[in-house]
């Protein structure tokens, strides 16, 4: 399964996700403005004789910090979603068939250019290192690869050493630049029929 066909899963059930927390997100956005009115009418009703200016002073008062609250909530949901999105990445990941994740290290040693070093695997993909090497072989013409007896705290992914230069090809690494660099886009995708 390729990270083309993963991200577009991610971002289908992603974007019905979002559509059901942003719903939510809203209905709580306009509960704390309802309650807020309401506190605003019966603070009209007590403050009647202190004049028309001290009461709609404080209904702007109290509406605009309603307001506010309320998009620091639907914010914060947003937030939620995108991390959630990322990390819904890394777990589609993680659950790869082992020959689709194969496929999915063997892209990662291309994408790099190497075609020799050293590759360190996290401890639980230790035990496919042999059969991540055989396809190498089949699919890098000269690859001399070997896998490291060293093993890294990752969630998945790879790290290539060659020579005293490392190339952090782990799930982790690569999810934290591609997260600091697709978050607005990420974001328009999964609220782009919803009002900010």
């Amino acid at each position: 399964m390729s990270i083309e066909k993963i991200t577009a899963k991610i971002e289908q059930d992603a974007k019905a996700q979002a559509d059901v927390i942003t719903g939510d997100a809203k209905k709580k956005a306009w509960d704390i403005v309802e309650k807020a009115q309401k506190k605003a009418d019966a603070m009209i009703k007590d403050a009647g004789e202190r004049g028309k200016e001290d009461r709609d002073k404080q209904v702007t008062s109290r509406r605009s910090v309603a307001v506010i609250d309320g998009k620091n909530y639907l914010l914060n949901s947003k937030q939620v979603m995108i991390r959630e999105c990322f990390d819904a990445a890394l777990e589609k990941i993680a659950l790869m068939e082992e020959k689709d994740y194969l496929d999915f290290l063997t892209g990662i040693v291309k994408a790099s250019g190497l075609k020799k070093g050293q590759i360190i695997l996290s401890r639980r993909d230790a035990a496919i290192g042999p059969k991540l090497l055989q396809k190498l072989a089949g699919e890098i013409a000269g690859s001399e690869f070997s896998i490291s007896d060293e093993v890294k705290n990752i969630s998945g992914g790879l790290i290539l050493q060659q020579g005293s230069t490392y190339y952090n090809a782990s799930v982790d690494a690569v999810r934290d630049t591609i997260e600091s660099e697709m978050t607005q886009e990420v974001a328009a995708v999964l609220f782009e029929d919803q009002e900010n």
